[in-house]
């Protein structure tokens, strides 16, 4: 009498390899379902991009509250307002601390004279639109100018027409400017005058009396 060979289980782990060598027919009822016809496709990628304008978009528009007074970074491209109205000499006072600048009145010069430091404010804006004031030393009453803000002086002409970046070179003691070549779109200013920006920049921020308070914590008085 015949005997029937014994039934085998199929292991799991071996339907990798019974898939890998099975033909493409039989591979067929494992295949994921194709679109029908006429369904509705997945959107792209760039169609569920935000736009850079997207405030635009939206309606907003953003409200100038703060306007830093600083040297521009060392890795952002900047450009200066060409219009000269846009820059003035100002007397200004710089905390050794933070840095923070204070707009001190001509008419207390003399008497803060170890303290200020007459300075050309020049109207600056980064590449993403946020404007500053970038502060560099006017010359002395000798007319002489030390190399870093010479080469600053420079790099700022040169930020009119171009898009510049300012990266400090230390073992010549100045600033190396580089010129973006392949930056052709032009800044969009705030619609402020310079006055206004000036304004907002040194808000609560002027020394118009020797009884200032910065001023009486320089000279020890509290």
């Amino acid at each position: 009498m015949p005997t029937t060979p014994p039934l085998t289980q199929a292991n799991p782990f071996d339907t990798q390899a019974d898939l890998t060598d099975a033909p493409a027919s039989a591979l067929a009822q494992f295949a994921m379902p194709a679109p029908q016809p006429g369904g509705t496709a997945a959107p792209s990628l760039q169609s569920l991009a935000l736009t850079q304008n997207f405030g635009a978009l939206a309606g907003v528009k953003k409200a100038l509250v703060t306007v830093p007074v600083r040297k521009p970074n060392s890795q952002a491209y900047v450009r200066v307002h060409p219009d000269e109205g846009w820059r003035f000499q100002a007397a200004i006072l710089q905390l050794k601390d933070d840095g923070e600048c204070y707009l001190v009145v001509p008419a207390l010069y003399a008497d803060l004279v170890d303290e200020v430091r007459p300075k050309i404010l020049y109207a600056a804006i980064t590449r993403d639109g946020s404007p500053f004031l970038w502060p560099i030393n006017a010359p002395g009453e000798d007319g002489r100018l030390d190399a870093w803000s010479e080469s600053a002086h420079v790099a700022a002409q040169m930020a009119q027409t171009h898009w510049v970046r300012l990266v400090a070179n230390r073992t010549v003691g100045a600033y190396d400017v580089m010129q973006a070549a392949n930056l052709a779109d032009e800044p969009k200013w705030p619609e402020k005058t310079f006055e206004d920006i000036v304004q907002i920049a040194f808000k609560g921020r002027i020394i118009d009396s020797l009884d200032h308070p910065i001023i009486k914590r320089l000279r020890g008085e509290m």
